[in-house]
């Protein structure tokens, strides 16, 4: 045996010693009963004081696992079904915010030129034409929305009408649109 075993086991070398000689001896029965009367006495109290600690550390691990385990799968759903009421309520309370259009506010457009009157003025407005130019990543829906403030079909007709196109998704970068705008005086 190493000397790190024998230290570790308790024993020494004599009494490795009186062991070899009682084993040469024919006593091995002898011996064994030697030896485990002697372990019994000498290490039950170490292995008392282990298993004491091990007993502690179960029941440590079975008292943190056991507030989990009486939560039941009605309980998770609910939870979640909350999370998910809540979460949906954000976001349509943040999309109703993002869509809303101030009523009183001044639309500024850039690069728009006055060219002149289409009709006659009358006494509640007039209809004057602007010249705008196709920018990257307009569309003739957006650029009616940027001049008219929202979306209406009959205003996107009357601009292709104007312009002649046929294909609203055809209109280019650098082209010029004539966009007819109504002003109230």
């Amino acid at each position: 045996m190493k000397g790190s075993t024998l230290h570790r086991s308790g024993l020494t070398r004599e009494k490795m010693g009186v062991l070899a000689s009682l084993t040469q001896n024919d006593k091995k029965q002898a011996t064994r009963t030697q030896l485990n009367q002697y372990y019994k006495t000498q290490k039950a109290h170490e292995l008392d004081i282990l298993w004491g600690s091990v007993q502690k550390g179960v029941q440590k691990v079975h008292n943190a696992t056991k507030a989990t385990q009486q939560k039941s799968p009605a309980v998770y759903l609910t939870i979640g079904f909350i999370a998910g009421v809540l979460f949906m309520s954000c976001i349509f309370f943040i999309v109703s915010i993002c869509s809303m259009t101030p009523k009183n506010t001044v639309d500024i457009k850039e690069d728009v030129a006055v060219i002149g009157t289409d009709s006659a003025p009358t006494a509640e407005n007039t209809v004057t034409e602007e010249k705008y130019v196709v920018k990257k990543g307009d569309t003739l829906n957006g650029i009616a929305y940027r001049f008219y403030g929202k979306y209406d079909e009959a205003k996107i007709l009357e601009i292709q009408r104007i312009n002649h196109i046929v294909n609203p998704a055809a209109i280019s970068i650098g082209q010029e649109l004539i966009i007819p705008v109504s002003q109230d005086r």
